[in-house]
């Protein structure tokens, strides 16, 4: 046997083996749907929900850390709800990426207020590097090279077993979400680093809602804040709800710890998380309903 029919055996059995792993790929990415989102890498699970969330414009985007990426979207099956949880940042992140015009605008934009100034002071988040990426766009449109295939992702995925089940049943409110203000906000002293945060948060906020987008901030159930930190986020939120005419949810006052599941002292467990979300997509709801 001469060399170029070596060759030829050889160029043929790559791409035998090229296929093949991509059919199997395939086959756990979409008949098992094991791409889930949640890998052993933060930053691939961000990309994940990011590349998830781009397009078509979702009923409802939520934005956030780690707390909001708990939560089931897209990159998990739920296609109604973008999930713009950024592992390790906040909800400015997912927000630039709208402001942008990276993700398109959703009928709701839900901010999560527990981390708004995540990141302050602090280079650019890697995963909102990426989301500008060519490459990104490519994983958006071809499921199979995105964030949420790799075949290491799936696996943890799989062994995580966080598989979006449907929705589950809102825990019970008392009351309807509402805009604080006109008020004046609690006093509080921003650095200057805040303060500039704080300004880009409500410039955004207010030029994504020029998009007809609806704005819900929420406060999740999670671990205990310092009391500076909480008298930040009240101050931030008393702020942010005025300007940009945003009613608010104090989840972590209005459910019971001891009703949630939470896989460590921050983060919810999966069934608690959808409940959670079916909360919001309720409140929602409720928001859109006229009171007599």
């Amino acid at each position: 046997m001469n060399s170029s029919n070596k060759s030829l055996r050889f160029g043929i059995g790559v791409l035998a083996s090229l296929f093949g792993c991509f059919g199997l790929q395939a086959i756990a990415f979409f008949g098992l749907r094991l791409g889930t989102g949640k890998t052993e890498s933060n930053y691939f699970s961000t990309l994940s929900r990011f590349q998830g969330a781009c397009a078509p414009g979702a009923e409802i985007a939520v934005s956030g850390s780690s707390i909001t990426g708990r939560l089931p979207g897209r990159e998990a099956g739920n296609e109604a709800v973008a999930n713009l949880g950024s592992d390790g940042g906040s909800p400015y992140d997912g927000l630039m990426l709208i402001d942008e015009g990276v993700v398109s605008p959703p009928r709701w934009l839900v901010l999560e207020t527990n981390t708004l100034f995540n990141g302050v002071g602090y280079a650019e988040m890697p995963a909102v590097k990426g989301a500008r990426g060519k490459w990104f766009a490519v994983g958006g449109s071809v499921p199979l090279v995105g964030a949420a295939a790799r075949p290491s992702g799936m696996l943890y995925a799989k062994l995580l077993s966080r598989n979006w089940n449907g929705r589950g049943e809102p825990f019970p409110l008392q009351q309807r979400p509402c805009i604080i203000g006109p008020a004046d906000p609690p006093a509080f002293e921003f650095t200057a680093i805040e303060k500039d945060r704080l300004t880009a948060l409500s410039q955004i906020l207010s030029r994504i809602r020029k998009s007809e987008v609806r704005i819900l901030l929420v406060n999740y159930p999670a671990g205990a804040m310092k009391a500076r930190e909480t008298e930040r986020m009240n101050a931030a939120i008393a702020i942010l709800s005025s300007e940009a005419q945003a009613p608010y949810l104090d989840l972590a006052s209005a459910i019971p710890r001891e009703s949630l599941v939470f896989t460590d002292s921050v983060h919810l467990g999966p069934a608690s998380a959808s409940r959670i979300l079916d909360t919001i997509r309720a409140a929602c709801l409720s928001l859109e309903t006229p009171t007599n």
